[in-house]
């Protein structure tokens, strides 16, 4: 019987996909704007990943070679010695380089990253798209885990159809139903949608399918699939940023990684990803994908939270070096080949348990040392430990899942009566927004307790007729822009303020909005970009030896976005705008005050931080002009 499946022939087009795949998230996570959707790089090696998988399980199965414990021996060794180096390596680095709260949180990503859980943990703690990412150097683990427990089912599966006929029909129908579900609920759970395997199925089908059915192109036909294929990744790596959503892009590369695939004999692939640079970054992939995120990480937190141009070159070639190490002296010696010739071969499965305990005890000694927080000043150390009453506190203030909603509520949560019933006899100020809406009602509550202000807020959700936010409009915002630019609106309201996250793109739409609010007769102010510090306010600090100066030190931070105020200014001459840096950093940026945190992250306030920013609030601006009148009332 022949073999169409050929276990471990090698395809050079393969390494140079998985090149593609590497090189476009290595260029996103060094924050290049030109690859905004360089993320997709982990969708095409998920693609890839399901053809090789799939085409050696049915290699060896129609063979009759397979065995169940040979093949969990050969994946662990294929991966873990070189996740079990990356991850102590990590710890022992943080150590010296991370705060303790964000050490102690790498911890326990490790725990789960070793446990191929750190998809469920990171699905968990959610925000990948969030500054806090770049305070998790472990955070790229969760691909390494999806892949992990598609191990676990996938050769299970084969083996009980038996047949290729009910293979195939098993997994056309796990791709049409995972592809349905990553459409359909990514608006509903897109953080489940990103790391969640039953969300990932389509794409290592997709695969899947091109090796069951030996599907593949020859001549022009094969050149035209790696063309196309080729040509939509490299614009999708390009485009798929901000404004897009995750779960449209990894439908897109399901389509054009199965187009590589098709092509993947022909002449055009041979040149391209059969290249020898290509060839190389490809066999370098995996240790590639392992070492750099870790490493711009922890560079972050060495130095100020901000990436240069020569800091990029310098790290793009840091990455590089540090994965040959790791190819060459952990991955390439313990992987299984035919045969077990050299020591590190006959002993890779117990050096890697060695290894593994020893990476578990480094983990758990961080953990109970608290991240080994004896390096930290008491009172700074203090100061971050509140963190999660300060979070509670604030969840308060800005009446959390009551008027202001997130992603895991529905808008039956939103208390119309409570949020936005305007009273008569006072002054009714609406405040629209997203967070920093949220926080502006906080702000503006505390500064004129006489004046009452509605409340219609959701976290990235900004108040923008037809803005879909950073691509994953969930339906409780999508219901609440709809009832505060129509219902809400009808109410005698003085003064609508518009506080969302402010960017050069979104100025248009907010003409648009500042116009449809202004047609109904009601005064309109803006809330301009908010200051905010590169790197979180709680993890700056933690770097700090005293509190003295601190504020001063902590100011060379901050991030001005004077050009989009300037922007929103221009597009709206007959409108206030606030300038919130003014507010925040005039005459001095505040972030500590008397041992308390006025910042939770980058921008958003802690309930002092709201206070004190509501007092100069109070001070330098003008609410709204009708404010004389109705004070006369009271």
């Amino acid at each position: 019987m022949s073999n169409r499946f050929a276990h471990g022939s090698f395809i050079p087009s393969l390494e140079g996909m998985r090149a593609l795949a590497v090189l476009a998230v290595l260029l996103f996570h060094l924050d290049l704007p030109q690859v905004a959707g360089g993320y997709l790089g982990v969708d095409l090696f998920f693609v890839v990943s399901g053809f090789i998988i799939t085409r050696n399980l049915l290699g060896d199965m129609q063979q009759q070679r397979f065995v169940l414990r040979e093949f969990y021996v050969r994946r662990f060794r294929r991966l873990f010695p070189a996740l079990l180096v990356t991850v102590c390596v990590t710890l022992a680095a943080g150590a010296w380089l991370m705060p303790p709260l964000e050490l102690r949180d790498t911890a326990v990503s490790a725990f789960y990253a070793l446990f191929s859980l750190a998809n469920i943990h990171f699905w968990l703690q959610a925000g990948y798209f969030e500054a806090a990412a770049h305070t998790r150097p472990l955070l790229h683990t969760w691909s390494l885990s999806v892949e992990e427990q598609f191990y676990l089912f996938w050769p299970f599966l084969l083996l009980l159809l038996g047949t290729q006929r009910r293979r195939v029909l098993w997994v056309v129908v796990l791709l049409a139903v995972s592809l349905w579900a990553t459409v359909f609920y990514r608006h509903l759970a897109p953080d489940a949608v990103f790391y969640l395997l039953p969300f990932r199925v389509h794409q290592l089908m997709a695969g899947a399918l091109i090796a069951l059915l030996s599907l593949r192109l020859s001549g022009a036909g094969a050149n035209v699939a790696t063309l196309l294929g080729t040509v939509g990744l490299v614009a999708a790596f390009v485009v798929m940023g901000e404004g897009h959503s995750p779960a449209v892009g990894a439908a897109l590369v399901s389509g054009l990684g199965f187009l590589l695939l098709l092509g993947r004999d022909g002449s055009l692939a041979e040149r391209v990803f059969g290249w020898a640079p290509m060839q190389w970054v490809g066999q370098r992939s995996y240790a590639l994908y392992l070492v750099h995120w870790p490493i711009v990480v922890l560079y972050l937190f060495a130095t100020n939270f901000e990436l240069r141009a020569a800091e990029r070159v310098l790290l793009l070639v840091g990455s590089f070096l540090a994965a040959m190490v790791l190819h060459e002296f952990v991955e390439k010696p313990f992987r299984k080949r035919r045969e077990d010739v050299t020591w590190a071969q006959r002993h890779a499965v117990s050096c890697s348990l060695v290894l593994l305990a020893m990476t578990l005890a480094l983990a758990s000694v961080t953990l109970g040392t608290r991240g080994f927080e004896q390096r930290s000043n008491v009172v700074i150390q203090a100061m971050i430990d509140s963190l999660p009453q300060e979070q509670a506190l604030r969840r308060e203030s800005i009446r959390f899942g009551v008027c202001n909603l997130s992603e895991e509520h529905t808008f039956a949560r939103y208390d119309t009566a409570a949020c936005a019933q305007a009273q008569p006899g006072k002054l009714n100020v609406a405040v629209l927004g997203d967070s920093m809406g949220a926080d502006m009602y906080m702000l503006l509550s505390k500064a004129y307790p006489h004046i009452h202000f509605l409340q219609a807020t959701a976290s990235a959700c900004p108040a923008l007729i037809g803005d879909h936010g950073f691509g994953k409009q969930y339906p409780a915002c999508q219901s609440l822009n709809e009832y505060r630019f129509q219902e809400l609106l009808e109410q005698d309201i003085d003064l609508v303020v518009l506080a969302s996250l402010s960017t050069d793109k979104r100025i248009p739409t907010l003409q648009a909005t500042v116009a449809h609010v202004q047609a109904r007769g009601t005064p309109v102010m803006v809330v301009g970009p908010r200051a905010a510090y590169r790197g979180r306010v709680p993890v700056l600090l933690a770097r700090e030896e005293s509190l003295a100066r601190v504020n001063e030190r902590l100011a060379l931070h901050v991030e001005p976005y004077r050009e989009v105020l300037l922007g929103l200014r221009e597009a709206l001459p007959q409108v206030p705008v606030v300038d919130m840096y003014d507010l925040q950093c005039q005459p001095e940026c505040i972030a500590v005050e008397e041992g308390k945190l006025l910042y939770l992250d980058a921008i958003h306030f802690t309930r002092l931080g709201a206070l004190r920013m509501g007092e100069r609030f109070r001070d330098r601006v003008q609410l709204v002009p009708a404010t004389a009148r109705s004070e006369a009332q009271h």
